[in-house]
């Protein structure tokens, strides 16, 4: 019996030094992303900001992410896919050091710009790249985004660290996010592209800038499930400790400690996803995670108890943890086939983290934080029914394959 080779055993030695940076890559914009959630509201009493300016924040990443993921569908047609990756990564490194700088709105609104370039970069060269190293196996995929969740998961508790050394400890927190940064972008100038380089180019070439993708039904179901999906997740990375903080439940530390529970339930999601991958179709795991949204941030709005807040917290992280990656897969080789598709994809999908929290701001700013949190209960349910589309729509296609086959016989 031959024996299978491993994922890493198989891409050799210069592509698992590229996957290394994919991780590392992930690890820190987990730190950071989610360092910022955690940084936010003394980041707001420092600089004397409301929730609808925090709001304000959060969406001006959210359209920073979005342009990125257009706009790195097309740049490395024209500076190569490494120097795309390294140009786009660097905003993370210095959006965060500005945001020492001053509390300017203007200036921070502009700091929070660059990091979401950044994070929608990550996103877009991450899983293009990673999509063609795995050929289709969404468990790669989904061990890639744990290194996300794991680098999340350590924020927090790096901003209680921080914080133990003086009032001002978060400045600290973002420095050392912005230089373990700033260490990623050092090792990627070592990654051999070429062969990724190369690949991209002869599809290209073969293809040339083609939209074929918005002809395909696939595109569009995995585009929306992904839409209400980072509504969601967005939303929860920016907000979640303001949540838990006004709602008097528990300390402003003791906030920070349970925001890491989410992170902890998402990284043991995603690691358990890229088992559950061999076992299961994205499209049934889509819609059991989808599910397990609705049902838990219904229990996170409508609970008043840290037990009843701490299930749904540990609830909804494993309910997210792959939902990202197994959308990927769903879509098949349709980001393969065509080399700017993951630029509109990210583009389109990142409206959904655009709107939902700068609503959530708004709706706070009136009625209080559980209200706005509440507003993510519409974006779960459409999420649900999107799912089901996506799993008749499965359903649908097998059923015409196999008649087609019959037919040939």
């Amino acid at each position: 019996m031959e024996h299978k080779q491993s994922f890493f055993q198989r891409i050799g030695k210069d592509k698992r030094y590229i996957v290394f940076n994919l991780f590392f890559a992930y690890f820190t914009l987990g730190v950071a992303l989610i360092m910022l959630g955690s940084v936010l509201p003394v980041l707001k009493a420092d600089y004397a900001l409301n929730y609808q300016v925090g709001g304000m924040l959060l969406s001006v990443q959210s359209i920073g992410y979005a342009v990125a993921g257009l706009g790195a569908g097309f740049l490395p047609l024209y500076l190569g896919l490494k120097k795309s990756f390294i140009l786009l990564t660097s905003g993370t490194c210095i959006g965060m050091g500005m945001l020492l700088a001053s509390g300017n709105p203007v200036w921070l609104l502009t700091a929070m710009g660059l990091i979401g370039i950044s994070k929608g970069a990550v996103t877009n060269y991450n899983n293009q790249i990673m999509t063609e190293l795995a050929e289709g196996d969404a468990g790669p995929l989904n061990l890639m985004h744990a290194f996300f969740a794991i680098g999340a998961c350590i924020a927090p508790f790096i901003v209680l660290l921080c914080g133990k050394v003086d009032a001002s400890g978060w400045r600290l927190a973002v420095f050392l996010s912005a230089a373990a940064v700033g260490v990623g972008l050092l090792a990627m100038f070592r990654m051999n592209m070429r062969g990724s380089t190369a690949k991209q180019e002869q599809n290209t070439e073969k293809t040339g800038v083609s939209y074929g993708f918005f002809k395909e039904k696939i595109f569009w179901i995995t585009m929306l499930i992904c839409f209400f999906y980072q509504g969601i997740e967005g939303t929860m990375m920016g907000w979640l400790t303001s949540f838990f903080v006004d709602s008097h439940v528990m300390t402003d530390s003791f906030a920070q400690v349970v925001t890491s529970a989410l992170w902890i339930a998402l990284l043991v999601g995603r690691v358990s996803c890229s088992r559950l991958a061999a076992c299961f179709k994205p499209s049934q795991m889509i819609l059991a995670m989808a599910i397990g949204q609705f049902v838990f941030l219904t229990v996170l709005v409508t609970s008043h108890s840290f037990a009843g807040m701490m299930i749904a917290t540990i609830g909804l992280g494993l309910s997210m943890s792959g939902m990202y990656g197994t959308s990927v897969s769903n879509a098949g080789d349709l980001f393969a086939r065509y080399p700017v598709c993951m630029g509109f994809f990210v583009l389109m999908t990142s409206t959904g983290a655009v709107v939902a929290p700068a609503v959530v701001g708004a709706v706070a700013n009136a009625s209080g934080m559980r209200m706005g949190i509440s507003c993510l209960l519409f974006a779960a349910a459409a999420l649900v029914l999107m799912a089901l589309g996506n799993v008749r729509m499965g359903y649908l296609r097998r059923r015409r394959a196999k008649k087609a086959h019959k037919q040939h016989a």
